[in-house]
């Protein structure tokens, strides 16, 4: 009889998954997403590929490339607060934009 009760409840109640990309989706506060990575600002130095915890970023000093590998990233934001700490700071941020999917599997970000 429990189980009729919570069936009927649940059928009359609104659901909680909203439509998107119809319905903008609620983005938290403090959300970590997609980098931002602004090459005029860079030394290049590669502090944020070693203090990457999973290892996702390649930094090329003498190409002068920087790539971030979104599969393996955590988004722990300690690329950015590792280069926001240097002298010519502030070259990665983290967004907060979440929508990355793509049709081929290329996690590879270049900025």
């Amino acid at each position: 009889m429990r189980l009729l009760g919570e069936a009927l409840k649940n059928i009359l109640r609104k659901g909680n998954t909203r439509k998107f990309p119809e319905e903008p989706a609620r983005i938290p506060k403090g959300f970590r997403g997609r980098h931002i990575h602004i090459p005029e600002r860079c030394i290049y130095c590669g502090l944020c590929a070693k203090y990457c915890p999973s290892g996702a970023i390649t930094v090329d000093a003498k190409k002068r490339t920087w790539e971030v590998d979104l599969g393996k990233c955590l988004f722990c934001q300690q690329c950015e607060e590792t280069c926001h700490l240097m002298p010519k700071k502030d070259a990665i941020f983290l967004t907060r934009v979440f929508d990355m999917a793509k049709a081929k599997k290329d996690f590879k970000w270049k900025g």
